[in-house]
């Protein structure tokens, strides 16, 4: 009977137990849903860019099955082609705003400016990612680029969305209108809040330099992508009226469509630039070159665009303007480059060994190995070549998968930290985050790299039906893939589970156990554990009474 009681006991707490995690985990999910300072609105938007990261890797990995399986039928190429869409446009259109956002919030954060109309950057996240889903739900089916005719082509040939069709079609590019229009105004309240806050005569740190002027870029040059968006829209519901110039659309499309792929690079150079000389043991080697790059990078990423339209019928002069701008912005990059690897080799030994340390030497490695393979790009003669290849797709995934989602990682670490300052990595959670970081780099860099050499030798990007000499190719890219996806998994949960733990309540008192009589606990939560700070006191006896301090 004593025995019973006590078994009863222990599943009573266990109930109590339950049922505080799961009201601390909604008053969790509500915080970070309606958050109220800057550093809720980091944890908003960097959720916000895991869940696009999932979305579009499941995708990729889908996209890669297709590609690599044998007995494919026709009927595979729309599901193939969908897949590709989905995985762009998660990236492009979710992905990266909202990740480019998440780094500047924290830059912010971590230079004492703080954003002011919180609600309105909360609802513009919203506003965004849902209008972004609802565009997906119709099945898209013409790349993320949405080049016309076939964007807006609905016929029994092809349907440049598989459900929606007429009217409905015109919707989605007026919620695709939403989601760019939102990201663009929460970038611009972010520049106006940072200005309001700025302390007089405080100089704002590096990272926030790069943050804010970036957040500029971006109220910029998307709303380009708004109106080209929005003329779709027109086009769709009033097609006797309203035509699209392909030629125009496209001006408007790469004027956003360059600079988009510098949203997230460029605010991490600020990261670079912050955290590389707190690891390398000295102050930034320039840090009067770093602020002026910025102005370089801003400017010039706003003026090459037309290096996109290789291919068009352009005038000669305008060739050579493109080549040397874009060569001229490369030097930014190399600037950066040599400004971080003076840092590091005047350093008082670089501590690698720490994960953030880590992470942001791996980003700066695979920006160099990246960036490097875009310079022949800008050739007239060499862009003909590879324009439409794997040699492209090579070099902004080598980009993406090391400088991108590399750095990334680093910052979430840091955020994780931030928002629990009693958290402390152990040393076996170190090696772990350590090995999953170079379990994710070693691999995809070489995927990078066995795209550029397939794409060297001709394989042409977005293509299904490729010839049989790329089949070892496309196994290898997909094999090294499935080797490297569980190394950035292994960091990430790594890390959440050590920020998990030292906000876990922990048993701090036992005031009675024996089999006559039923155990008392004290378990004491910290904040953002359990019980979101208060002390619980379980006082389990006969008539089972619970107590809260």
């Amino acid at each position: 009977m004593e025995r019973n009681q006590l078994f009863l006991s222990y599943v009573k707490i266990g109930i109590r137990a339950t049922q505080e995690a799961v009201k601390g985990f909604l008053l969790k999910a509500k915080g970070v849903a309606r958050p109220k300072d800057t550093l809720g609105l980091t944890w908003l938007y960097m959720l916000g860019s895991i869940a696009w990261l999932i979305t579009l890797g499941t995708a990729a990995m889908n996209m890669r099955t297709y590609l690599v399986y044998n007995s494919n039928s026709p009927a595979v190429g729309p599901v193939y082609y969908t897949a590709l869409t989905i995985h762009g446009w998660s990236a492009m259109l979710g992905l990266v705003p909202d990740a480019a956002l998440a780094v500047i919030l924290y830059s912010m954060y971590k230079s004492d400016l703080s954003v002011v109309h919180v609600r309105a950057v909360t609802s513009l996240f919203w506003i965004a990612n849902i209008s972004l889903a609802l565009a997906l739900f119709g099945g898209p089916d013409m790349g993320w680029y949405m080049y016309p005719p076939l964007a807006i082509t609905d016929n029994a040939a092809f349907q440049a969305f598989r459900l929606y069709h007429g009217a409905v079609m015109g919707l989605a590019y007026l919620f695709l209108a939403f989601n760019s229009a939102a990201g663009a105004a929460a970038s611009l309240i972010l520049v106006v809040d940072s200005y309001l806050t700025k302390k007089k005569d405080q100089k704002i740190n590096i990272f926030a330099a790069y943050g804010v002027a970036f957040a500029l870029v971006i109220g910029v040059t998307l709303p380009a992508l708004t109106a080209a968006e929005l003329w779709y829209v027109l086009a769709v519901w009033l097609p006797s009226i309203v035509k699209v110039n392909p030629l125009l659309w496209v001006i408007l499309f790469w004027f956003y469509g360059h600079p988009v792929v510098y949203y997230v690079p460029f605010p991490l150079f600020g990261a670079l630039y912050y955290y590389i000389p707190i690891y390398a043991r000295r102050p930034l080697f320039s840090e009067k070159w770093a602020r002026l790059n910025i102005f370089l990078l801003a400017i010039g990423s706003m003026l090459i665009w037309v290096h996109h339209l290789q291919t068009f019928p352009l005038p000669t002069d305008l060739r050579a303007w493109i080549t040397v701008s874009t060569l001229v912005l490369a030097s930014g990059s190399g600037l950066t480059v040599l400004n971080l690897g003076l840092t590091i080799l005047t350093g008082n030994g670089y501590n690698y060994k720490d994960p953030l340390g880590m992470t942001f030497l791996i980003a700066l490695i695979g920006f160099i190995i990246g960036g490097v393979q875009a310079l022949p790009l800008p050739i007239n003669l060499i862009n003909g070549v590879v324009h439409n290849t794997y040699y492209v797709v090579g070099h902004f995934h080598l980009v993406i998968w090391t400088l991108i989602l590399v750095g990334f990682t680093g910052v979430f670490l840091d955020l994780l930290k931030a928002s629990r300052p009693n958290l402390e990595y152990g040393r076996k959670s170190r090696n772990l985050m350590l090995a999953g970081i170079l379990l994710w780099t070693i691999p995809f860099v070489g995927v990078g790299y066995t795209m550029t050499v397939a794409g060297y030798l001709g394989l042409l990007r977005r293509v299904i039906a490729y010839p049989p000499m790329f089949t070892d190719y496309m196994q290898l890219m997909s094999f090294l893939a499935e080797i490297g996806i569980p190394g950035l998994v292994l960091t990430i949960s790594t890390a959440i589970a050590e920020y998990v733990k030292a906000g876990t309540p922990v048993i701090s008192k036992v005031t009675s156990f024996s089999p006559s009589q039923p155990p008392s606990f004290m378990i004491e939560g910290n904040k953002g554990g359990i019980n979101m700070g208060r002390k619980v006191n379980f006082r389990l006896n006969t008539g089972d009474k619970i107590g809260k301090s």
